[in-house]
């Protein structure tokens, strides 16, 4: 039997392609009501109907426009109707805005249509009619269970749990997709099955800056907090550009644009959000600022390349991940960002479809890369985007007359991979530090010994800190060689602790006011 849809609007011409476009599919009915006096005539009809269920609705199609008009009486008169209770609702309108949208899902809409159904909502609404067509069965089914077994109650208690859990799914599925990737998993239930395929995307991966030493302070609820702000964030931005989070890796975000939804515009995609993601970071620094914590930073790498990407685990639990080298490239990319960075590959800069704005461009070596990549730090992007980084506050370096030293530790990961190199700090600001090599000869006159140990630029160093009479102000400190000029390096922290603050506030808060 096919399923019947009423559709509701006043439009005459409107509801007569409505009616042709759902009697197209061939398993639905379309029902046109073009009044309120007719939405009274057919619940009536409906309940003098002998034929269990032979007329009524699988689904309710309204028009937002007509409903407002006539102050939602017809809405109203709906939910009253104890038979209609549990029918889906859907709105149409024009056209859709986020007020709106609010609008229509506080009046109770489950999801919102344009006027004029594409393919893909004529497939949803036939999918929605069938769903509740079958839950309706499986209630009578259980009704009559409940009645023979006498366990009407449980089997309700069942039942909501059922809603429960379908609600959070929905949920979930909405805080980790855009709009348009939920559409796809509804509409292609298939999907959830265990495999996917080889693809070019886009991928981004991003991480905090001093959030290991904040949280080893923070009490856990407050951790909680802090990430959930700051996820939240960089999430809208994601979605905001139809990109997919893969997963939270710890502080940071794994994140792919061109999947599970193809498009020739991921790569641009990935470059917006992830300006869009560092200027956010404003907001966290607010959030930050007002329950008095230092202010967190955060680098950002994007890679384009070949990949695996579906489903990936056993047939009880399983994720959509993405896999492949260019992931593993994209973590050494992103390695070599400091807090307010995009790094972006050479090569998949020249794969965006619009103009990006370059600040620096470098050749990275790092392990896994068979030769040096090219990478740029993107600071732009024009075509319709047209979004930059917001430049931050000029961060002034105090000069230092005291006599201080860093020893600079090369580091391989967390690994000191060598001796240290003993400099002496010159300026100094809570980002970044002027140090000069302390050697009493010449490069030459060494062998070139000295020359071999000093860090290269874009190198990670752990430094410890001590002044005269070797008072030792902090360690365990991480920073990355940004600058070189003979034997003066320019430092930018990479990961701070309590001691460092300390040290920061005794020596430069005066003179940075």
């Amino acid at each position: 039997m096919k399923k019947v849809i009423w559709v509701m609007g006043s439009d005459r011409k409107q509801m007569i392609e409505a009616q042709r476009q759902i009697n197209s599919s061939g398993s639905m009915r379309a029902l046109c009501l073009l009044s309120f006096e007719a939405l009274q005539r057919a619940v009536v009809t409906n309940r003098e109907e002998e034929t269990a269920g032979s007329s009524t609705p699988s689904l309710i199609i309204l028009d937002y426009e007509m409903a407002e008009k006539e102050g939602f009486e017809s809405l109203s008169f709906l939910k009253k109707q104890r038979e209609l209770a549990g029918v889906p609702l859907f709105f149409i309108v024009e056209r859709r805005s986020e007020e709106l949208d609010e609008e229509c899902y506080a009046k109770g809409a489950m999801v919102i249509l344009h006027k004029s159904f594409s393919k893909s909502e004529i497939l949803r609404i036939e999918n929605t009619a069938w769903q509740y067509e079958n839950i309706k069965n499986y209630e009578k089914m259980l009704q009559k269970q409940a009645t023979d077994l006498k366990a009407a109650k449980e089997i309700m208690r069942l039942n909501q749990q059922l809603k429960t859990r379908n609600d959070l799914l929905y949920q979930i599925f909405g805080r980790y997709f855009s709009d348009e990737v939920v559409e796809v998993i509804l509409e292609h239930p298939q999907g959830a099955a265990i495999g996917g395929e080889k693809r070019e995307v886009t991928v981004m991966m991003s991480d905090l800056r001093g959030f290991t030493s904040l949280s080893e302070e923070l009490e856990p609820e407050a951790v909680t907090a802090l990430l959930n702000f700051y996820f939240g964030k960089m999430l809208e931005a994601i979605s905001y550009y139809h990109g997919t989070v893969i997963e939270f890796l710890g502080d940071g975000v794994l994140a792919v644009f061109g999947a599970p939804l193809s498009s020739e515009r991921q790569t641009a995609d990935a470059i917006a959000a992830a300006i869009s993601m560092q200027n956010a970071m404003e907001e966290v620094a607010d959030y930050c600022k007002q329950h008095e914590y230092p202010i967190l930073e955060m680098g950002i790498g994007i890679h384009r390349g070949e990949a695996f990407i579906g489903n990936v685990g056993s047939e009880k639990m399983m994720r959509y991940n993405v896999i492949g080298k260019v992931v593993n490239e994209c973590s050494r990319i992103e390695s070599y960002s400091v807090g307010g960075q995009v790094l972006v590959s050479e090569e998949t800069v020249e794969k965006a479809d619009c103009s990006v704005e370059i600040a620096n461009q470098l050749n990275i070596v790092a392990k896994g890369l068979k030769k040096p990549l090219p990478i740029c730090e993107v600071i732009g992007i024009g075509g319709d985007y047209r979004c930059s980084i917001k430049k931050e506050e000029t961060d002034i370096l105090c000069q230092v007359e005291q006599h201080i030293y860093f020893q600079m530790y090369p580091l391989e990961g967390k690994k000191i991979t060598g001796a240290f190199v003993l400099t002496r700090l010159k300026q100094c600001s809570d980002k970044r530090a002027v140090v000069k090599v302390e050697t009493s000869q010449s490069l030459e006159k060494d062998g070139g010994l000295l020359e071999r140990r000093l860090p290269d630029v874009y190198s990670d160093v752990e430094i410890l800190a001590f002044g005269e009479g070797e008072q030792e102000f902090f360690r365990g400190v991480y920073a990355k060689v940004v600058e070189r000029n003979g034997l003066v390096f320019v430092l930018r922290f990479t990961h701070v602790n309590q001691a460092f603050r300390k040290f920061s506030d005794l020596f430069f808060t005066n003179r940075k006011k």
